[in-house]
């Protein structure tokens, strides 16, 4: 931890939280932080370690990087990475501005005036100039190719809703990094956990005596350049059409769909289009085979099951994302599962964090960074459970509702640190699960739709949220002996830094080119409020409405209208999970793994299959007929077939970027 990699790291931050925004929807060439293992960068990594790094070495021993000191600059680097883009920062100015745009043209959200329901505090104040500030943000104030001035954009909308916004996002998040603090040393060391995107990380940079070992390994460069053509002549062929031609990474077998009718209706016809994704081949070639074969044969069983069930009328999905569903209450489950068995296996250690985090004698010693850690995290959480309540939540939904937010970062930051899966397609949503146990009489308009916008800004990207990459920055360090103490204090410093810049950058480039007309956070900002009117009409339908909105506290118990389906998908999800956690821990022999539930039928199952099948064989014929030392000669070629992907990934951002500069539009 130098001074040069402190203002390096920092400079890095100030980067990515100022221009997230405008790689993402202004060059339109791929989300910057694509994913929890962002090619922004992973890709800037081996750039860097390609051209820059050797060129240092020769000039000096004075201007050499050390291991530590880049694996410092790409921690603070990774702990920023969940807030700028899809992961935080850019939900919340369309869901707060754009509800007033569509109660303009949504008759049935000005007839039941659902705007009106929301507190004041978490929308933007538009009536100020309605003109500038709601036209101007959704048609844009710059003319021609000329930017807007800073000072173009009315902030005066905007300072009340950021007032409440600001502190509730710093709260959720410093917590979150509190809590992977905790979290690092029970999963790293007690448990083992095999980090695999770190593992990665490791093996390209530099050792104590600053030789990079990739250098040297033929199998590296093989791998490395296989995939990097592969994916350079994709992309080139978006432009040279006519010269190049395409080389297929995925297959078509449709023609089978007519022989697994429960499967196609089961939302599973993606499986018959196995794909090679190159990064997950590599990166499943470091984890326990159960693993792979569980995230192999996952999403077959799950839409299998989904397609019978469909067959006779009942169906998993709902038509939005905001609404009870037999699939998300089975993805709840799942994840509360895995939180009970994550807090069961540890809990010796966490009993005794938590010892020491309020000054009780510890049983055995315990590392500062977990006890300062904890005692972060309970702050932060009694300071986000009263932002809750002071905006209108009872406190009994706000600690419960506090958990499940919890819930759903620390699964998939365990997800990240077994599985290295870095694609997430399951959604849970704090607010629907709520909604679901207890029925909207139960909780009333006012209610549902302040835990919907909570949700929105929190919960909407868990394929990019904050927690995960927190778990891997901590891995990082620890493996680096790094401070980890400073280095979550530094963790609180980026945080600050990174959202108090992108949250102006965000609106900033939105009133310069027009805020988002399609995409995942323009549809976020509309669920909400579509819910409000479906929930008003019904309750008045029952002459419950008045009723609902009066319920407080502990009176709204009485009033508790489960939804039985979803309340029982929910428990037997949580059953098989458990039955699936038990059996690893009994038997050696156990296929299957309870991460399944963080995939099943989602997107990336769907589409991962094939790759973790391939890793899955490979390493099981390694192992079998060559062994634990062709199992580690083997190794150079995955890292290399990663890092191919990475710098693949990052080519079409650096071209777009040089693009839209020299000739001022996008390609």
């Amino acid at each position: 931890m130098t001074r040069r990699s402190i203002i390096i790291g920092l400079a890095g931050v100030v980067f990515i939280s100022a221009f997230c925004y405008f790689f993402d929807e202004v060059i339109r060439q791929g989300a910057f932080i694509s994913s929890l293992m962002p090619v922004a960068v992973y890709g800037a990594l081996i750039l860097f370690l390609f051209f820059l790094y050797p060129l240092l070495n020769r000039m000096g021993q004075r201007l050499r990087f050390s291991g530590p000191e880049i694996a410092f600059v790409l921690c603070i680097l990774l702990l920023s990475s969940g807030i700028p883009g899809l992961g935080l920062v850019q939900y919340l100015p369309t869901a707060v501005m754009f509800p007033h745009h569509d109660v303009r043209v949504r008759a049935g959200w000005a007839s039941e005036d659902v705007v009106s329901i929301a507190p004041k505090q978490m929308l933007a104040d538009v009536k100020g100039d309605e003109s500038r500030a709601l036209d101007g943000y959704v048609t844009g104030l710059s003319i021609g190719d000329k930017h807007i001035s800073p000072f173009s954009v009315p902030w005066s909308a905007w300072t009340r809703t950021l007032i409440f916004w600001v502190p509730l996002m710093l709260t959720a998040t410093v917590a979150l990094l509190a809590l992977a603090a905790v979290f690092h040393k029970q999963w790293s060391s007690h448990e083992q956990l095999p980090y695999p995107i770190t593992t990665f990380t490791k093996a390209l940079l530099p050792d104590e005596n600053g030789r990079l070992a990739f250098l040297n390994s033929r199998l590296f460069w093989i791998g490395f350049f296989v995939v990097f053509v592969i994916q350079f002549n994709n992309y080139l062929l978006r432009f040279l059409p006519q010269i190049l031609i395409p080389i297929k990474t995925q297959f078509d077998f449709s023609a089978l769909m007519p022989l697994a009718p429960a499967l196609v209706q089961g939302a599973g016809s993606g499986l018959f289009y196995p794909s090679f994704w190159f990064p997950v081949l590599g990166l499943a070639y470091f984890l326990p085979t159960d693993v792979s074969f569980t995230m192999t044969i996952t999403p077959f069983i799950y839409c299998t099951i989904f397609g019978v069930f469909a067959s006779y009328g009942i169906p998993f999905r709902c038509g939005r994302m905001l609404g009870p569903s037999l699939e998300q209450s089975i993805y709840a489950g799942g994840y509360f599962a895995i939180v009970l068995m994550m807090l069961y296996t540890g809990r010796y250690y966490y009993m005794n964090v938590l010892r020491g985090s309020v000054g009780l004698k510890t049983r055995d010693q315990t590392e500062a960074h977990a006890i300062w850690g904890m005692r972060v995290f309970l702050v932060c959480t009694l300071l986000f459970i009263l932002q809750l309540v002071l905006v209108g939540l009872d406190w009994q939904l706000a600690i419960v509702y506090t958990f499940l937010v919890y819930m759903v970062h620390v699964v998939i930051s365990r997800m990240i640190a077994e599985t290295g899966g870095f694609i997430i397609g399951t959604y849970v949503y704090p607010c629907v699960m709520i909604w679901a146990f207890c029925g909207t009489v139960a909780l009333g308009p006012k209610t549902l739709l302040t835990m919907f916008l909570v949700s929105t800004i929190l919960v909407s990207g868990p394929g990019w949220a904050a927690m995960p990459f927190f778990t891997q920055a901590m891995k990082l360090g620890d493996v680096y002996h790094i401070d980890l103490k400073r280095l979550a204090k530094w963790g609180v410093i980026v945080v600050v830094l990174s959202m108090l810049i992108a949250i102006p950058c965000n609106i900033y480039w939105q009133y310069d080119r027009g805020a988002p007309s399609a995409g995942w956070p323009r549809a976020t900002a509309w669920y909400s409020f579509e819910n409000m009117v479906e929930v008003k009409q019904r309750l008045r339908a029952q002459g419950l409405l008045e009723t609902s909105e009066a319920l407080k506290g502990w009176g709204r118990y009485a009033h508790l209208t489960p939804d039985w389906r979803q309340v029982s998908a929910f428990f037997i999800a949580m059953a098989i999970a458990l039955g699936l956690g038990l059996g690893r821990l009994r038997f050696t022999w156990w296929p299957l793994h309870p991460m399944a539930f963080v995939f099943l039928g989602g997107f990336p199952a769907i589409y991962t299959w094939f790759s973790f099948l391939l890793a899955w064989l490979t390493k099981v014929a390694v192992t079998k007929y060559g062994g634990a030392k062709l199992y580690e000669q083997l190794k150079p070629l995955m890292i290399g077939i990663i890092a191919g992907s990475v710098l693949g990934g990052l080519l079409p951002v650096l071209v777009g970027c040089i693009y839209y500069f020299v000739a001022g539009r996008p390609p």
